[in-house]
């Protein structure tokens, strides 16, 4: 049998027909040269993704989430890509989906503006144009790697969950290979919809960012110093009895991002700038947590991994 031109590969936690991944890709014709597509089912995305690489037969792998719809021409933009001799990587964002609520426009909101995330925002909007990157610029949700690279750079991380893609991404760029951001290679996903949730996913992600720290190293880098940061103007605030101060300082961020982040209505714009300030906080409240957590031993979860085909098939 012909080995197909891409291989698509999503982690669920149980397969679904009806995933939104599943469903657009079936609605979206097939490029050229045809597509393998992989569900690993499991409760460890990188470990999900390992064992479907194992078994991917494509030339490029294809990482999507299951909560992801393709964009009518992404199959085209990614073709476009690839034909560049010097990509080896190539991801773009992953833009809100239709139809989201008046929540989901807030979070998202918060996450492309880049005075509170920084570079990071191209995960989530499209940015400039067709340009190198690193880690800040990608999300494993809307990522292509040719298959030679992970021959060349080895698999991602079962040590972590999430920013396995984060430290698989800095070993790639040590050893010189090349990643681009496109902006018009674009997938759309729901975003939290709750406070709750967002504020769990921040935690979540600062304590990712912790355990990275423990498998790549030490690096001076923003993210490194982030909680160092929030515990230093803690014990200043307290110290120094700066609380009015801080109160004020809150209020003119919150001010600045009400009137620069784009949202339909009024009310939204409030909101988004009094919470906006809680982004940099609860991420670094979850490495601070990510620290303490160090020294307990990690949770346990399943090892089993399910192969299975896009109609449910086990492979």
């Amino acid at each position: 049998m012909d080995s197909p031109r891409y291989t698509v590969i999503v982690p669920m936690s149980r397969f679904r027909a009806d995933e939104p991944v599943l469903v657009s890709l079936r609605e979206t014709p097939l490029p050229h040269g045809g597509a393998q597509i992989l569900v690993a089912e499991g409760g460890h995305p990188a470990r999900q993704r390992n064992a479907a690489l194992g078994r991917a037969r494509g030339e490029v792998f294809v990482f999507l989430d299951n909560d992801c719809s393709i964009s009518a021409g992404y199959w085209k933009e990614l073709e476009t890509a690839l034909a560049r001799p010097e990509v080896d990587i190539v991801g773009g964002p992953a833009l809100l989906r239709p139809q989201a609520t008046a929540w989901e426009e807030i979070f998202h909101a918060l996450l492309t503006h880049t005075l509170i995330v920084g570079t990071v925002s191209s995960r989530y909007a499209s940015r400039g144009g067709f340009r190198v990157a690193t880690q800040t610029d990608l999300i494993l949700c809307n990522l292509a790697v040719r298959h030679s690279i992970f021959e060349k750079i080895g698999r991602l991380s079962t040590d972590l969950y999430p920013n396995e893609e984060n430290e698989w991404l800095d070993r790639t760029r040590a050893a010189g290979v090349g990643a681009y951001y496109d902006p018009a290679l674009q997938v759309f996903r729901p975003q939290r919809t709750t406070p709750g949730q967002m504020g769990l996913t921040l935690l979540r992600y600062g304590m990712g960012r912790t355990r990275q720290f423990r498998v790549s190293g030490w690096r001076p880098t923003f993210h490194q110093f982030l909680p160092v940061m929030l515990i230093a103007t803690l014990v200043a605030l307290l110290h120094w009895h700066l609380e009015a101060d801080f109160v004020i300082l809150w209020l003119v961020a919150s001010a600045i991002i009400a009137c620069t982040c784009h949202l339909p209505r009024g009310w939204q714009r409030i909101v988004a700038g009094l919470i906006a300030p809680l982004i940099p906080l609860t991420y670094a409240v979850g490495q601070v947590i990510g620290w303490i957590a160090l020294f307990f031993p990690a949770p346990a979860t399943s090892p089993e991994v399910v192969l299975l085909n896009e109609r449910g098939e086990r492979i």
